[in-house]
């Protein structure tokens, strides 16, 4: 038998020189199963493939030829190509020192992870707990007064009032601070007061131009073992009034100090706004107060560097956006109420964040918008407080739901200030409660309430019955007023994320009484996170509890669980009170002629049925309210009056709705 001679590859070569390069290149596949790769072998393959065209697939064997197998006929071969390569291309390829790079990155990467996943039990903690809007919607207006044309400002800058200069004499008397530990209400604030009496004008100037920030604006926020620490929007406020107040006064404020506190201690600029949480990943919107004392003190720093000598592009708040932000979100605020309505201690803030948006701003927009929002908070407060004292529900903080005093939130200082005689006038300073922080900033701003409101707050001239709607989720206020008396619904606590506090039904009377225990009231069933004590109508109030009477109250008549009082400080009211251990009642009776006891015997005699009365009441003249003191949250305690169905969807209710006083928001000084 011959031998074979044969070389494996012959067959392919006698195809590729008849030019039938497809057929060639199936030869060596065919003829290359299962050899170990060869330079005849690439080579032969780089020039059929060159044949057929596929140029791209011959380089990439010619390329291999030289950097596997070193073989000469490389340079021919890529001649034949016709694509020339630098010889690099064709060198043995060495061993690459290990990449520390990418498994860095992985390990980066799933260290990250790990972290993200602790921190999902603080992040859903947190997220719970943010207090931002929520849930809000815009309201019907209702009765509330329409918007004034712009009114007359008082002078700004200059003590006016005899409270306010009495605030001013006590912030100034204090020695100026360690700002890294005061810098977020106590040291700008001594600055003020100083400045605003002409006190220590050297030492402020120098006091101030050697401090920085001492933390970042924005609410603190703490998640798990990451955080940071906030609220130097608060300090910023505050500088932002001194400096629009005194900035164009060189004798108080220095140049090199105006230049400080705008490059240095005002920390925002730009026309971005901040709208959640610093350090929250962008999940968590910052609060209303935070919103207002951050973003106004942007806006006016701003405006403060584009009208003095620095007309940059960000700085113009027409252009960058920002002053269409802001006036959108006073609007939305006008629309869905404020949202952090009566809180303590942030609506103090939220009315200092106002001030300056009401005072300083050069757009009329801004200005009006402030002004209407103000004066819409102290109309509620004119209807829903007594003689300077109060007792309404109210959005955070909840560690306040402890709190008895009338007379002490922050609210009631500013109005002290609002309402007080001129400077110089007799005054009794012994009246003021509270630190006076921020009826310092009352008292050198220019803004006043309106004339009508004012009035309101002083005296209540005739009975009235009011509903504020705060809208979905929220707690209605319910006040029934009248010269000497005011009912107060405690509201309803809707839940950890409402944030709300619900308060005992008070009866505050002309007496002087600064805390609810000396108040009739109505605590309701449980804990006040249970309460819904909504139940409040015209001269008259129900709960699911007893009724608290005040020690120095002695009943006139009593019989049973009735009891009939006639208070000394308003001699034309009677009280009737009915309370057994699971139902309370006050009905109000202004301007009662009958004797105690004759009006008690006319109460048993249409309301004999003590179980029909935990359902409905009856006047002696035959009007009737029906209630359901154990309603569910969110729906009003008051069913019916006189027959009529009344609408209890609290959350849908109006701005203003009842039977209120006609206030104007006109100024008339």
């Amino acid at each position: 038998m011959a031998q074979d001679n044969s070389h494996p590859l012959d067959a392919a070569y006698a195809l590729y020189r008849r030019g039938r390069y497809d057929e060639a290149l199936a030869e060596i596949a065919r003829a290359q199963t299962g050899r170990p790769e060869n330079a005849d072998t690439l080579y032969l393959e780089s020039v059929c493939l060159h044949g057929a065209g596929r140029i791209n697939e011959a380089l990439e064997r010619c390329k291999r030829l030289g950097q596997v197998f070193n073989d000469p006929r490389v340079p021919s071969l890529q001649a034949r190509i016709g694509v020339e390569l630098p010889p690099e291309a064709y060198a043995v390829p060495q061993k690459r020192p290990l990449n520390w790079r990418r498994p860095l990155k992985w390990a980066l990467a799933l260290g990250l992870a790990a972290l993200l996943l602790s921190l999902l039990p603080f992040a859903a903690d947190r997220l719970g707990d943010g207090a931002g809007r929520l849930w809000t919607k815009p309201l019907e207006p209702g009765l509330l007064p329409p918007m004034s044309a712009a009114p007359p400002s008082a002078p700004a800058g200059s003590p006016s009032t005899a409270a306010g200069l009495a605030w001013l004499e006590q912030w100034a008397a204090q020695d100026l601070p360690d700002w890294q530990k005061s810098a977020k209400v106590t040291a700008p604030r001594v600055c003020l007061a100083k400045l605003a009496l002409d006190r220590d004008v050297r030492e402020v100037n120098a006091y101030l131009q050697a401090q920085v920030p001492n933390n970042e604006s924005g609410s603190t926020w703490q998640l798990g073992p990451l955080g940071r620490v906030g609220d130097y929007d608060f300090t910023e406020a505050t500088l932002t009034t001194l400096l629009y107040l005194f900035g164009e006064d060189p004798e108080r404020l220095y140049p090199e100090t105006v230049e400080h506190v705008v490059n240095v201690l005002l920390i925002e600029e730009g026309g971005k706004p901040r709208v959640k949480v610093p350090g929250s990943f962008g999940l968590v919107p910052d609060t209303e107060n935070h919103h207002l004392m951050t973003e106004g003190s942007r806006y006016l720093k701003n405006q403060w560097l584009f009208t003095h000598g620095t007309p940059e592009p960000r700085y113009n708040n027409q252009t960058n956006g920002l002053e269409r932000w802001l006036a959108d979100y006073l609007q939305e605020m006008i629309d869905e109420g404020v949202y952090e309505f009566n809180s303590r201690p942030y609506l103090g803030f939220t009315v200092q964040a106002l001030l300056n948006l009401e005072a300083f701003p050069q757009s009329g927009e801004i200005t009006t918008r402030a002004r209407y929002l103000l004066d819409i908070i102290n109309y509620q407060y004119a209807l829903g407080s007594l003689d300077l004292r109060r007792f309404p529900p109210f959005r955070r903080q909840m560690r306040h739901a402890g709190d008895t005093a009338l007379n002490s939130d922050e609210h009631t200082e500013v109005m002290r200030v609002w309402t007080s005689p001129p400077a110089g006038a007799e005054f009794d300073f012994t009246s003021l409660a509270g630190n006076g922080s921020q009826a310092i900033i009352a008292e050198l701003c220019p803004y006043r309430p309106p004339d009508d409101v004012l009035s309101w707050i002083l005296e209540k001239r005739s009975d009235y019955f009011v509903q504020f709607g705060r809208g979905p989720r929220a707690t209605p206020e319910l006040y029934s007023g009248g010269p000497g008396y005011l009912l107060s619904a405690g509201g309803v606590h809707r839940g950890k994320r409402s944030l709300i506090v619900a308060r005992p039904i008070s009866l505050m009377l002309s007496d002087g009484a600064t805390d609810l225990s000396g108040c009739f009231h109505i605590r309701g069933a449980g804990a006040w996170q249970d309460w819904n004590n909504t139940g409040v109508h015209r001269h008259f109030a129900c709960g699911n509890g007893p009724v608290h009477i005040p020690e120095d109250y002695v009943p006139e008549a009593r019989a049973g669980r009735w009891a009939v009082f006639k208070p000394e400080a308003v001699p034309n009211l009677s009280i009737a009170v009915y309370s057994d251990d699971a139902f309370g009642l006050l009905a109000l009776f202004p301007g009662e002629t009958l004797f105690p006891q004759s009006l008690l015997e006319e109460l048993q005699a249409v309301n004999s049925d003590p179980e029909a009365l935990h359902r409905e009441f009856r006047w002696p003249d035959g009007r009737f309210v029906g209630y359901d003191t154990n309603a569910p949250k969110g729906v009003w305690v008051i069913e019916s009056v006189d027959g009529a169905p009344v609408d209890r969807a609290c959350d849908a209710w109006p701005h203003v709705s009842g039977a209120p006083p006609l206030i104007s928001f006109d100024r008339r000084r």
